[in-house]
């Protein structure tokens, strides 16, 4: 009868198709987290947005109903992440809050600056919009 040296090649090369699989399986799960952690700043981002929509359309509002009470007051200065804006006026958004701030820039034309803005869930999510409005 034939008798067959065993080398146990077999063993080394399925550890090394084990190692590689593990290897990629590692590397999937690293890019979907990273993925995961894109949408949740793109969907707080979108959020923010929206408030800061939300409160520039409230300070336009505003404009139109009382545009002869707003002075042209110094330009709006944006506060630090997390910090309440002091003179600015405050808009609840969704549940959340979002400022403007109104200014006027020429008596002649009635013409104002709004500032907004928005935050998402996270306080690090920060969106500031700005419009020229002229009421109407």
């Amino acid at each position: 009868m034939f008798k067959y040296k065993q080398a146990g090649s077999a063993l080394i090369i399925c550890m090394i198709f084990l190692l590689l699989l593990t290897i990629l399986g590692v590397s999937s799960m690293q890019s979907a987290t990273m993925q995961e952690k894109m949408v949740g700043n793109a969907v707080e981002e979108n959020r923010a947005f929206q408030s800061a929509e939300g409160a520039l359309r409230a300070g336009e509002a505003g404009v139109q109903a009382n545009s002869a009470t707003i002075t042209n007051g110094t330009a709006a200065s944006l506060p630090a992440i997390g910090e309440t804006p002091a003179g600015w006026q405050a808009v609840t958004i969704d549940g959340r809050q979002a400022y403007f701030h109104q200014q006027r820039i020429s008596y002649a034309n009635s013409i104002f600056r709004i500032t907004a803005i928005g935050y998402g869930v996270d306080d690090n999510a920060r969106v500031v919009l700005q419009s020229t409005y002229r009421p109407y």
